[in-house]
């Protein structure tokens, strides 16, 4: 008899892979405050992106502030995890070597989609 494995799911496989890894986000208070003071700003409603490239050519990188005028920590929360979902889904499109913060201001939640569409239109 051989010695069979349990199938994995793909679901496992497909969530673990395409997760944002740690090297793939903003994180600090000096590197965001100098990013929001230092890049270049464009808004689409309801987000506004600081954009500043770096020297090296990494992955880019992503930050997301979200103002409590947006509602509870849950919808606040809710509003975050699309915002990161779409950029996942779309990082492959965005050039290498940036540092992003976005900054949302009071909104209803959208869907993914919408939220995909805002960021290709602010980080082209």
């Amino acid at each position: 008899m051989e010695n069979q494995q349990p199938p994995c799911t793909t679901a496992t496989n497909h969530r673990k892979a395409l997760t944002l890894k740690k090297n793939q986000r903003l994180g600090g208070k000096r590197l965001v405050d100098q990013v929001f003071r230092a890049g270049r700003r464009r808004t689409h409603h309801p987000i506004m992106a600081c954009c500043q490239r770096r020297v090296d050519n990494g992955l880019t990188r992503i930050a997301i502030s979200v103002s409590k005028k947006c509602g509870s920590a849950t919808e606040r929360n809710a509003i975050r995890r699309r915002i990161r979902e779409g950029h996942r889904l779309m990082q492959h499109e965005l050039p290498p070597g940036m540092d992003v913060l976005l900054v949302v201001r009071p909104h209803r939640r959208l869907a993914v989609v919408q939220y995909q569409e805002i960021l290709r239109c602010l980080l082209r």
